[in-house]
């Protein structure tokens, strides 16, 4: 549904409310704002390698058939017309506040993750791409449960930020571009084009440790799992 039919819908019978609903109408389409709706991917079958017994893995394939239901997620690499891979993914914690006794006051939560979409021949539909999300964790080693449980939390907000971004960029238009050109080339590869490996297969049966919660030790930094 549009922004026109969508004050339509909610405001049929005041006129004066729906001139000035038509009127936001044209303000906001002037300015480039568009309501959320469907973005179908450009392809029909997708592997994604990302684990999906993580909460991140779970949630990405979830947004993919809500946003593209016509693109068929599959288990096997080989029957994709495109493989989201990911390339490394990393949290990380350090302390960036100590207190007049040198424990620490505040840490800093990191999310970095590295992702590539290639073709079936191994083609870069988007190529490395990196994105990152930090945010600041006050720190009381007094009740450090509830510390690790609000950690926890904050990375999982994180990690809703991170697929959000991660969405937009698989729906840009210029992914569908890039996905038109690689199939009108299909068959004239040279020799400088970089090339992946589009069979990739992902362990699904056990999720990395890169996506593991550090533990907090009262007064010290992140502690291995």
């Amino acid at each position: 549904m549009n922004l026109a039919g969508f004050f339509l819908l909610f405001f049929p019978r005041s006129r004066g409310l729906k001139a000035t609903g038509l009127a936001v109408v044209m303000l906001l389409t002037a300015c480039g704002f568009q309501m959320r709706g469907e973005t179908p991917l450009p392809f029909k079958t997708l592997y994604v390698g990302i684990p999906d017994n993580t909460r991140f893995g779970a949630d990405v394939r979830r947004s993919i058939r809500a946003v593209s239901p016509e693109t068929r997620i599959v288990a096997d690499p080989k029957a994709a017309a495109a493989n989201l891979q990911q390339v490394s993914s990393t949290r990380s914690l350090r302390d960036v506040a100590l207190n007049a006794q040198g424990r620490v006051e505040e840490y800093e939560l990191g999310l970095v993750f590295t992702f590539r979409l290639v073709d079936s021949t191994g083609r870069a539909i988007i190529p490395d791409t990196t994105f990152t999300v930090y945010r600041d964790l006050p720190y009381d080693d007094g009740v450090v449960q509830a510390k690790q449980s609000q950690m926890e939390a904050l990375y999982e907000s994180m990690q809703q930020t991170l697929l959000s971004r991660l969405l937009r960029r698989l729906t840009a238009p210029d992914v569908a571009e890039s996905m038109h050109r690689l199939e009108q080339t299909k068959d004239d590869i040279s020799e400088d084009t970089p090339l992946f490996d589009p069979n990739v297969r992902t362990d699904q049966r056990q999720g990395p440790a890169l996506w593991n919660t550090p533990n907090i030790t009262p007064g010290r930094g992140a502690q291995p799992e």
